[in-house]
């Protein structure tokens, strides 16, 4: 199943990606009224940006940088593979599919890492990917 990623780099991208959540519930936290402009629906709700750790590029948050540059350290087959366990995660596969994750992943265009980094709940998404793949 994991061929170029290890169990273990997954799961240091999840604990990048806990910080990073962290800060960005502090931040959050403390924003009472925010005019956010026009926001894009998905998944038939309204997100805003608040909803993405997207959020810490403009306060310039160690944590999220450490998290991008971690994420864009990997090899593009590492990238397609920990966006595979992503997205078994976070249900739009099962495990038993891991051939249609993998192809899914492969499909994201070009900014990848963005496309994986900016999720909020990355952290929960890649542990239940692992313990769905049984790997963790």
């Amino acid at each position: 199943m994991l061929d170029q990623l290890s169990v273990e780099e997954v799961k240091r991208v999840a604990d990048l990606a806990a910080r990073a959540l962290a800060v960005r519930d502090r931040l959050v936290n403390k924003l009472y009224d925010v005019d956010l402009g026009d926001q894009s629906r998905e998944r038939d709700r309204n997100p805003t940006d608040l909803d993405s750790l997207r959020i810490l590029d403009s306060v310039g948050n160690a944590d999220y940088a450490a998290l991008k540059d971690h994420i864009a350290s990997l090899s593009t087959e590492q990238r397609d593979e920990l966006k595979a366990v992503m997205l078994i995660g976070r249900g739009d596969y099962a495990a038993e599919r891991w051939d249609d994750a993998i192809a899914a992943a492969r499909a994201v265009p070009d900014g990848d890492v963005e496309y994986v980094a900016e999720k909020a709940p990355l952290h929960d998404y890649l542990m239940k990917g692992l313990y769905e793949l049984k790997l963790g």
